[in-house]
């Protein structure tokens, strides 16, 4: 058996050695690429919930924080419109007013 394996010529072990380092090389290549693909793929999906999430929070906010605006503006419009009532209002006539000193005694 010795004998057969150093009658194969130098050049084909060449070349069978040759050809196992390509195929090799090109299988890990070929790996790499597909496991960057499989992150790349990953990560772009990721990147798809996220923004989906972020959509859904954001549109629930604002919905939020205008529900928040509509109260404050009633309640803005409520104070205006006591506001003016009060601008409008005649003051009591004198005879129902209490004098000033007790009206500020009774106040302390």
């Amino acid at each position: 058996m010795l004998t057969r394996v150093l009658s194969v010529p130098l050049w084909r072990v060449a070349a069978l050695v040759a050809t196992a380092f390509a195929l090799g090389a090109a299988a890990g290549a070929l790996y790499v690429s597909g496991r960057q693909a499989g992150q790349q793929s990953a990560a772009k999906t990721v990147e798809q919930v996220a923004d989906k999430a972020i959509a859904a929070t954001d549109t629930s906010r604002v919905k939020q924080l205008r529900q928040q605006l509509a109260t404050v503006q009633k309640d803005n419009a409520n104070f205006q419109r006591q506001l003016q009532e009060a601008a409008r209002a005649n003051p009591a006539p004198t005879a129902c007013r209490l004098p000033d000193g007790l009206r500020d005694d009774l106040n302390r």
